[in-house]
């Protein structure tokens, strides 16, 4: 369970140290959210980020990533960040190789005035609650910018 989490952390938030830099124009980034989406954009943007996150092979979810992440996307969790496409894909192969048959389940987006947050559940089909996290994620441009991860782990019995 501990290497399960610990793989699960790569592919989330440092969101306590860089969440204030999301939302200034000074980021380096350039991390401001598109404070004029509403929650239906974000929610199809989200079905889509696990769809992509879902999907075993490598070549079908790479294809999409234009279409969901803007150039500098980031995912990010309290142990790394993987910037951009290429490091995202390989993040993602990572967790797909080292989980086959997992898959995520999210519940519905929240989003408020650029922010938007989305828990979800991850396991293989017998323990689909297995992980559960959340992620807060920003919007620009009609695509995701930056997505935090944050895990909550079931203690064990």
């Amino acid at each position: 369970m501990k290497n399960l989490v610990a793989t699960l952390s790569l592919i989330g938030a440092l969101a306590l140290l860089a969440a204030p830099a999301a939302f200034t124009q000074e980021s380096s980034m350039h991390l401001t959210s598109d404070v004029t989406v509403d929650v239906a954009q974000a929610q199809a943007l989200i079905d889509l980020h696990f769809t992509i996150w879902n999907e075993p092979d490598a070549q079908r979810r790479n294809l999409r990533f234009g279409q969901v992440y803007t150039d500098d996307f980031f995912v990010a969790d309290y142990q790394a960040k993987a910037v951009g496409h290429a490091a995202v894909g390989q993040l993602l192969q990572r967790v797909q190789d080292q989980h086959p048959g997992f898959s995520f389940k999210p519940d519905p987006v929240s989003w408020n005035h650029g922010l938007g947050r989305v828990t979800w559940n991850y396991g293989p089909p017998d323990q689909p609650a297995l992980i559960h996290g959340e992620d807060i994620f920003t919007i620009r441009e009609g695509k995701l910018a930056s997505v935090f991860v944050f895990l909550d782990v079931a203690p064990s019995h």
